[in-house]
């Protein structure tokens, strides 16, 4: 440690605190007035004459000349070695020994010993002496184990590097830091020095060779080989474990191309079936059910007449969507007007009839798609397996499917089970337990009039709307002139129709930079419709909701991601 000269008090008050006669220094307080002292000043050597101030205060002052810059610095150093000598102890600074040995793989064996500040008496000591270096320490001491105590006096320049490194067992004391109350205070002075003021090590064999350090050196010592040891286990342990673990993962890996492959073996001879079930599960069922209504409006007349109702006014127990109705061939009024007139209408209440036999009328009018019906097949006879636990097979259903493969095959009898269980919310039929049977309810004429009594319902509810329709545009016809209306409206709504575009079309294009930057997934936010990179709170960085999910990038999802944002609400 050392201090700065700049950094210390300036006692421009204090020149020569001390005066020197015969070798020794002496206080003012102590010698006689005036030039009868018979001291002169330490540094510079000129004869120095004791006053007393109006206050009682006891000074030095030199005979003649200016004071001396130096005088304050040599006359503390001079006094503070003094103190040592006549003293013959002093206190010796804490000590914190760190023994160090070097291991393997960049380890160290260490242990820190902490020595408290102790107390030593010297069995002689002298001043200035000059070492066989050539170095000179302020104060040098014999103790008595015979060991060599060296002390350095810090007033304004610290120990030099060179002679710190080259003397052993040196001790700075630093008196930089005392005040002028403190100097000229014998008492409180001679304890600064011996014991008080900040001291510290910078060589110290005196401490560094006890027996304590050698016996806890000789012991980490003995300890080396068996920390290497120690060490070289754990590192062959460690090893091993990274070795397994890559070969698992590796293992994993290949287990999961291979399953990719013989996926991908097992898909094929269905491959046809399942681009028409992907088909069919995106879009192509919107134009197909037109076209389907279409090709059956003769049939659908011919039933008409020969029910006697409108077609236009076609009962809504032989209209009922059902999902995944495209397993049939025809539009669903026909299969649904067979099941309900031959197993419903002329049947009197309490008649009891199979889902087999709804099925069959069914297939006998409408017919199944040969796609649908084989990847129904391949499912029952999956799902009648045992169920594998393994987590490779761990969906319900076709192993080499995705799950929503899985989730869109049906079956004819699904279908059609479905269809009666809504006939059974309408009141017209009822489910019987626990066979999957189902008893008619309603008679033919009850069908009819509540089939009229809707349709009663139906008109009545478009006349007022309509009438509903003509009030508002009377009260608009007094605001807006007819044409500047239709005009605003128009605006406003193609408006809105160019945001939601623009809006869907950010979003797509979102979804497929993210997918072209090598990502598998992205955040998707259910408020905005925005697609963004994942991040590790669960929230939008657009609008900052919180209402958003991760998504797989696939190509089936980025293929019908525009038709899926339209459909959203």
């Amino acid at each position: 440690m050392s201090s700065e000269t700049n950094n210390r008090p300036a006692l421009s008050k204090l020149r020569v605190p001390f005066g020197e006669k015969d070798g020794r220094l002496y206080r003012p307080e102590t010698v006689d007035r005036g030039k009868k002292c018979g001291c002169h000043c330490p540094e510079c050597k000129v004869p120095l004459i004791a006053k007393c101030s109006v206050a009682g205060r006891f000074y030095f002052a030199h005979h003649r000349g200016a004071e001396c810059p130096g005088g304050y610095e040599t006359a503390l150093h001079k006094m503070a070695k003094q103190i040592l000598l006549d003293a013959g102890r002093v206190w010796l600074p804490e000590r914190d020994v760190l023994l160090s040995f070097p291991l393997v793989f960049g380890e160290t064996l260490s242990e820190t010993l902490h020595f408290d500040p102790r107390e030593v008496h010297f069995v002689s000591a002298v001043s200035e002496k000059r070492l066989d270096n050539g170095l000179t320490p302020d104060v040098t001491a014999l103790l008595k184990n015979d060991a060599e105590l060296h002390i350095e006096i810090l007033v304004t320049h610290a120990v030099e590097e060179n002679k710190s490194l080259a003397i052993d067992n040196v001790m700075e004391i630093d008196l930089s830091w005392l005040s002028e109350e403190t100097v000229l205070d014998s008492v409180a002075l001679e304890a600064e020095v011996l014991k008080s003021a900040p001291r510290w090590w910078h060589r110290c064999s005196l401490i560094d060779e006890l027996p304590k350090v050698h016996a806890v050196r000789k012991a980490l010592e003995a300890r080396v080989p068996i920390e290497i040891k120690r060490l070289e286990r754990q590192r062959e342990r460690e090893e091993a474990a990274k070795r397994k673990k890559e070969r698992a993962a590796q293992q994993k890996e290949e287990r999961k191309q291979a399953l990719i492959r013989k996926k991908a073996e097992a898909r094929e001879p269905f491959e046809i079936a399942l681009r028409n079930l992907e088909q069919v599960e995106s879009m192509g069922w919107l134009t197909l059910g037109d076209r389907l209504a279409e090709r059956a409006k003769p049939r659908l007349e011919e039933i008409a007449r020969r029910l006697r109702f409108e077609p236009e006014k076609w009962p809504t127990f032989m209209d009922v969507s059902v999902q995944r109705e495209w397993v049939f061939k025809e539009d669903r009024r026909l299969w649904q007007s067979a099941v309900f007139e031959s197993l419903i209408l002329d049947k009197k209440p309490g008649y009891i009839f199979s889902v087999a036999q709804a099925l069959a009328y069914a297939e006998k009018t409408a017919g199944v798609r040969e796609w649908a019906l084989k990847l129904s097949q391949l499912k029952q006879a999956h799902l009648k397996q045992p169920y594998n636990q393994r987590k490779d097979y761990e969906l319900r259903g076709v192993w080499f499917l995705t799950p929503a493969e899985n989730n869109a095959i049906r079956s004819p009898y699904a279908v059609v089970l479905s269809y009666l269980k809504k006939l059974c919310k309408r009141g017209v039929l009822a489910e019987e337990r626990p066979a999957k049977t189902f008893r008619v309810l309603a008679s033919g004429p009850d069908i009819w009039t509540a089939h009229e009594k809707e349709q009663r319902q139906v008109k009545a509810k478009a006349v007022r709307a309509e009438r509903g329709r003509a009030t508002l545009q009377a009260l608009l016809g007094d605001i807006f002139p007819e044409d500047e209306k239709y005009q605003k409206v128009e605006q406003e709504w193609r408006a809105r129709r160019e945001d939601v575009t623009q809006r869907l079309d950010y979003s797509v294009n979102d979804a497929n930079a993210i997918a072209a930057a090598g990502h598998e997934t992205a955040l998707f936010c259910l408020s905005c419709k925005r697609h963004q990179l994942p991040t590790p709170i669960n929230e939008c960085p657009v609008c900052y909701s919180h209402r958003v999910r991760v998504v797989e990038l696939t190509e089936d999802y980025l293929r019908t991601l525009l038709h899926r944002l339209k459909c959203m609400p």
